[in-house]
């Protein structure tokens, strides 16, 4: 996967400023695999905050643990591209038009908003701030942080939750406790029979990035209101633990629906230190090796790519930058991350 998402970066170098973010897609043609960019709702871009934030998290992560100078070193571009989509106002505009880093200000998953790529962005940006100590992070986290709250979809305050928890751990902040109580509070009011949701009209909940039960763990455990574990704990077994007792055996799963759900079961194992969570989320990463609807492998080691997930009974042939960066997430303690140097 890391050997894919090299593959997939590529460079943009305005001024004196040195970014990195990975392609939005790859996609086989014949023999080959071609980079392509989104054009989901009409041409969207090559590359995105979304993603580019989210493989600074998984570098800092192996840095953190492994102490990879390669891998803090890409962290710092990728984080550079976000940090360049940062407008005046602290908010994020999410794609680039082309690779001299032209943003899409205007487009309807780019624009500036309370938005996803807004989430992961403050995610990165703490974590950011907690693997280097540079403040320049923290001061750009809390120039978007305003922004936040004006969501009405939970598994975007979920996101922002986990990063004002985590900014708060590296620099306690009374004002983000308020704020994270605020977001959890929210967070944890937004369910139907006992499964958290995504957005209040909705009546059932997407499995990619609905990270709201490991948001509340983390919160539980951060401020002490064990409450939000219990809501979290029925979330996940009522709406889960089914469907990763099934293998995830569904019209279409992507490995994002996948490492979310390990995310969860992680994070409630964690804060529960109940065993069938940690065989749970075993489980669960073993979508990636063959136990799915396929029956064959999603992630394949000899070419270092995740693929973009299972339609049916069929594993896709594309490799994009999602898949790879939440399977790295997902399998991150499979990765051999010291056999790479990637500078």
């Amino acid at each position: 996967m890391l050997r894919q998402l090299r593959r997939l970066c590529r460079y943009i170098e305005p001024a004196d400023v040195r970014m990195c973010a990975p392609s939005i897609y790859m996609e086989k043609h014949g023999r080959t695999w071609e980079v392509e960019a989104a054009r989901e709702t009409g041409y969207e871009g090559v590359a995105c905050v979304d993603d580019a934030a989210r493989l600074a998290v998984l570098l800092l992560r192996a840095h953190a643990v492994h102490s990879l100078p390669w891998a803090l070193e890409w962290a710092h571009e990728s984080l550079a591209f976000v940090l360049n989509l940062q407008q005046p106002d602290g908010n994020f505009v999410n794609f680039v038009l082309d690779w001299e880093g032209t943003p899409n200000l205007t487009g309807p998953t780019s624009a500036p908003g309370a938005s996803p790529w807004l989430a992961r962005a403050l995610w990165a940006l703490a974590v950011a701030f907690r693997v280097t100590g540079d403040e320049r992070y923290c001061e750009c986290f809390y120039s978007a942080l305003d922004h936040l709250g004006a969501s009405e979809y939970t598994d975007v305050l979920g996101q922002g939750l986990i990063a004002v928890l985590e900014m708060h751990q590296s620099s306690p902040d009374q004002e983000l406790v308020a704020v994270a109580k605020q977001l959890a509070v929210r967070v944890s009011a937004c369910q139907r029979n006992g499964v958290l949701l995504n957005h209040p009209n909705e009546e059932f909940a997407h499995l990619w990035g609905h990270i709201q039960p490991a948001a509340l763990c983390l919160a539980a455990t951060v401020l002490g209101t064990a409450a939000w574990t219990s809501v979290a704990v029925r979330s996940v077994q009522e709406s889960m633990v089914p469907i990763v007792g099934r293998a995830f055996d569904q019209p279409r799963t992507l490995a994002y629906d996948v490492s979310s759900a390990v995310y969860n079961l992680d994070a409630v194992y964690a804060a529960t230190g109940a065993r069938e969570y940690r065989a749970l989320a075993r489980d669960a990463r073993a979508w990636f090796h063959g136990r799915n609807s396929a029956a064959a492998p999603v992630y394949d080691p000899v070419r270092g790519m995740v693929f973009d997930g299972i339609d049916g009974r069929r594993v896709s042939e594309n490799s994009g930058a999602e898949s790879n960066i939440e399977g790295g997430l997902a399998l991150f303690d499979e990765v051999p991350w010291r056999r790479y140097d990637f500078r």
